[in-house]
């Protein structure tokens, strides 16, 4: 059953706080990061004490946790461990920017003892940190919600599984592992690793919640999570970090022309094939008659893209300032990707009135209304694609109206205080949940890793 948390509510003020300790492999460093650290953030203002525990800390936030399997070892020594470890362990594939994770990590069985006293763990984005074993000793202690921000939870390595849908029986011939020799591979065993962990977790210890409901339904549909509740949060922004801005002011801050026709793409690589960045330069070709046609890119990898004056690559921009001046700067953001959850980027530019055209590819579609905040073409269709990119272009009033009703949307749905919200009702529906199964016995907010 898929549901979708839509009245936002929390704990009542006479209430304790809920502490929650949420697990992520780093902090700010990926999407999926920097979502976890907006909800960290965000649980100040809905009554929430969250500790944010990870293996690889960028930031200065004081609320954040290093893990390190071993007390004795100097952080540093951890650190490089942790990135030894995660470059062993995994295997290869066979196409360029695809992600293949086993369920098990060099140091992740000591992540049980080490997570902060809280009331409730939140996994989210958990690649190279959780062994999938640590999950029943996690469950037995407190009430574990897991926000997917891919499938690699329920699949057997892969984090998206493109066409192929073995993940919904018992994986084996991965068509995405270069070392897989058959029916009886690496992806199978690991998904009979993961269904005999699960089997021993009572479902009412394990919640899972995606941020689009087409990664839930892809949730249910597999072998795994078919028979587990599945519910719907969408990831939230911070809606001052992302607002609109002068055009002009920020593409003299990039050095983009004035003049020119901006389409941005973002991606963290840019050479992922998933991204689709290959259909977005066949877009790009086809309306190549624009006047001042500019493709902007963001990203590691600009390596791979064509010179010419057409095309401009500022490198990887981390930086949520930077980032900002870059949406603001666009006439339109193209999502080209040929799967995907609910990205970042789609919600970071409508937050910041920038009109987004991207193929109607996994929960985008969910994030763009058709012909209202953007335009939509089919997965893969990249003259579909360079048609949304030319109505936009060469429309001011089409694009006008759509960069408000994108900033209006995201005020609405997409911030971070609702999403907080929305987690906050769930964490307290879990904990009556359990005081009601102990029979008052009460809660173990008391309680202390080993």
């Amino acid at each position: 059953m898929i549901n979708a948390i839509e009245s936002p509510g929390g704990p009542p003020a006479h209430e304790p706080a809920i502490r929650v300790s949420q697990i992520s492999t780093t902090d700010i460093r990926g999407g999926a990061a920097r979502a976890t650290h907006r909800l960290h953030r965000a649980f100040t203002e809905v009554g929430v004490e969250s500790r944010l525990l990870v293996a690889q800390r960028f930031s200065a936030d004081p609320g954040i946790v290093e893990f390190s399997p071993f007390g004795f070892l100097p952080p540093a020594v951890a650190r490089a461990l942790f990135r030894l470890g995660r470059r062993w362990h995994r295997p290869p594939v066979r196409e360029a920017g695809a992600y293949f994770s086993p369920d098990w990590t060099l140091t992740g069985w000591r992540l049980a003892a080490k997570v902060p006293a809280c009331d409730v763990v939140n996994l989210h984005w958990v690649t190279d940190l959780l062994d999938f074993r640590a999950l029943e000793q996690l469950t037995a202690r407190v009430p574990v919600v897991w926000t997917l921000h891919d499938m690699n939870a329920f699949t057997g390595g892969c984090h998206y599984s493109g066409t192929c849908e073995r993940y919904r029986s018992r994986c084996g011939a991965c068509p995405q592992l270069a070392t897989s020799k058959g029916e009886d591979d690496m992806t199978r065993r690991i998904l009979q690793r993961k269904r005999r962990v699960l089997e021993r977790i009572s479902p009412d210890r394990l919640k899972i919640v995606c941020p689009s409901h087409w990664l839930a339904g892809e949730a249910q549909r597999s072998s795994l999570f078919r028979d587990l509740e599945v519910k719907v949060i969408p990831n939230g922004l911070n809606l001052h970090d992302y607002r609109p801005g002068d055009p002009a002011e920020m593409r003299r801050r990039l050095q983009l022309p004035l003049d020119a026709k901006v389409v941005l793409f973002v991606a963290d690589s840019i050479e992922d094939r998933r991204k689709g960045l290959s259909c977005l330069l066949e877009a790009v070709e086809a309306v190549g008659d624009i006047p001042g046609l500019l493709l902007v890119t963001l990203g590691r990898g600009g390596e791979a893209l064509p010179a010419g004056p057409q095309y401009r690559h500022l490198g990887s921009l981390e930086d949520t300032e930077m980032l900002r001046t870059a949406y603001a700067a666009a006439d339109v953001f193209a999502i080209p990707s040929l799967q995907d959850n609910l990205p970042n980027t789609v919600l970071e530019a409508m937050a910041c009135g920038t009109p987004v055209a991207g193929f109607a590819a996994g929960g985008i579609g969910e994030a763009i209304v058709d012909e209202k905040t953007g335009l939509l073409a089919p997965a893969g269709d990249s003259f579909a694609l360079g048609v949304a990119l030319r109505r936009i272009l060469e429309n001011p009033a089409l694009r006008d109206g759509m960069a408000r009703e994108s900033r209006l949307r995201a005020e609405k749905e997409y911030a971070v205080r609702l999403q907080a919200l929305r987690y906050a009702a769930l964490y307290a529906d879990i904990l009556r949940t359990e005081a009601v199964s102990e029979k008052g016995g009460g809660l173990r907010r008391e309680w202390v890793p080993a």
